[in-house]
């Protein structure tokens, strides 16, 4: 049994590896760490102004089909999903910096995990 925990847990560690990559991989050729850091940063605050547009473009959407059917739940299953996308994008970040066991591509490869997890979330929310 030990055998297939094992294997989970390196599977695991490929995906959130994997999840980091493709942020990482667009701001690798930026330069040095500092200049990756940099690229990393502004592809951050882009990834967070589309999920605050894409949030409330559903948040808008679950009022007008609250009001139009007449009868409460979207609103409120809007809520709660974006609270638990916040989670989940903090708990995966953190295992990412983890599985870097703290190297100095702890902090890029935790940073490319959240912008990735936020591009995603605006990938599902639009209609």
């Amino acid at each position: 049994m030990s055998a297939v925990r094992s294997m989970l847990a390196a599977a695991a560690c490929v995906a959130a590896t994997t999840a980091a990559a493709r942020a990482l991989d667009e701001c690798m050729p930026s330069g040095d760490h500092a200049a990756v850091t940099r690229c990393l940063a502004d592809a951050d605050r882009a990834a967070q102004y589309d999920l605050a547009r894409a949030e409330a473009a559903a948040a808008k959407a679950a009022r007008d089909l609250d009001a139009v059917t007449g009868r409460p739940g979207a609103v409120a299953a809007h809520a709660r999903s974006k609270r638990a996308f916040v989670e989940y994008r903090t708990a995966q970040c953190s295992l990412v910096r983890a599985m870097y066991a703290s190297g100095t591509g702890a902090d890029q490869g935790a940073l490319a995990c959240r912008i990735d997890a936020t591009r995603g979330r605006v990938r599902d929310l639009q209609p």
